[in-house]
């Protein structure tokens, strides 16, 4: 004769399979924009740099430390939080001849694979959307580990014009295509 099934039976059977797995599955961690900076910098006239950073910005990091490989990140920055030595240049960069803030409030970052170099370090290949053009690249990026935290530091290099960020007719020329972006995403836990 078969019994029936009962939840209880059910909501015991999961219990165990759940607690029989092995905890491998990493940490989500939320990305603390306090502690995390998405600077960039352009050379203007050929010889002037100039140094921004997005202050606001949001998103989580999957680490799996046993498997570093089945890591992520997802990230967003708010356009309209830029910030230079400028006020006026801020404005400008919002504006719809550069990142177009009305049109495309946010920079986004998603990764689709990470891979683990010898020395722990991982290159990370993702999907970066600037201004709403989406482009995959792969970054180098170092993770550093703690009770509390975890954090991923990146230093890349961007040609501005692939995302349609090319400035107004006159003043765009004379800034530099290539744009530095130095990353650092500071996790703590959610």
């Amino acid at each position: 004769m078969k019994r029936p099934v009962t939840l209880l039976a059910i909501v015991f059977a999961l219990a165990t399979a759940v607690e029989a797995r092995p905890n491998n599955a990493g940490a989500i961690w939320r990305i603390d924009p306090a502690k995390s900076e998405v600077r960039f910098t352009v050379t203007k006239f050929g010889f002037d740099d100039v140094t921004g950073v997005f202050r606001e910005s949001e998103g989580q990091i999957h680490y799996d430390a046993a498997d570093p490989a089945a890591s992520s990140i997802q990230w967003r920055v708010r356009v309209a939080s830029v910030l230079t030595d400028a006020s006026n240049r801020d404005q400008a960069l919002q504006s719809s001849d550069y990142f177009d803030a009305g049109r495309h409030p946010y920079l986004t970052f998603e990764s689709r694979a990470v891979t683990v170099r010898p020395d722990r370090s991982l290159d990370v290949a993702g999907d970066i959307t600037i201004r709403g053009v989406t482009k995959r690249i792969t970054v180098h990026v170092t993770p550093r580990v703690s009770a509390d935290s975890i954090s991923f530091e990146t230093d890349f290099a961007l040609n501005r014009y692939d995302y349609g960020v090319v400035g107004g007719t006159v003043l765009g020329r004379l800034i530099g295509r290539e744009v530095r972006v130095h990353l650092m995403a500071v996790g703590v836990a959610s």
